[in-house]
């Protein structure tokens, strides 16, 4: 069986185009779930602005999860997140993606005032 090769904008390619671009990135965590803002410009303080998001595993940083985190890009808000992850693990393998808006947190926040 011959495998299909991922395919990724130029935009988001390497961690300086991302920055130059202005586009979003998150972190999701294959264990937990828990999706988490980053920021482009401190992954180019840590890998450098040729450094790329594709395929780069990270600690997960929720206490108490011992997982690892993949990337996911948008070009701005409202567009569709783009998964940076070239390897294809079965779905039922990688937690399904949760933060503030799927927890309700925000509405709860707002009812209590």
């Amino acid at each position: 069986m011959t495998e299909i090769a991922a395919l990724f904008p130029r935009w988001a390619s390497t961690w300086g185009e991302l920055a130059r671009t202005n586009a979003l990135a998150r972190s999701q965590c294959r264990c937990c779930g828990m999706q988490q803002r980053v920021d482009v410009s401190i992954q180019i303080l840590r890998f450098g602005a040729n450094g790329s998001p594709i395929d780069l595993r990270d600690k997960c940083m929720v206490v108490g999860c011992h997982g690892s985190v993949f990337y996911l890009v948008a070009r701005t808000y409202g567009r569709q997140w783009i998964t940076m992850d070239t390897r294809r693990e079965p779905r039922k393998a990688v937690a399904p993606g949760v933060n503030a808006v799927s927890l309700d947190l925000g509405s709860r926040s707002a009812r209590s005032r």
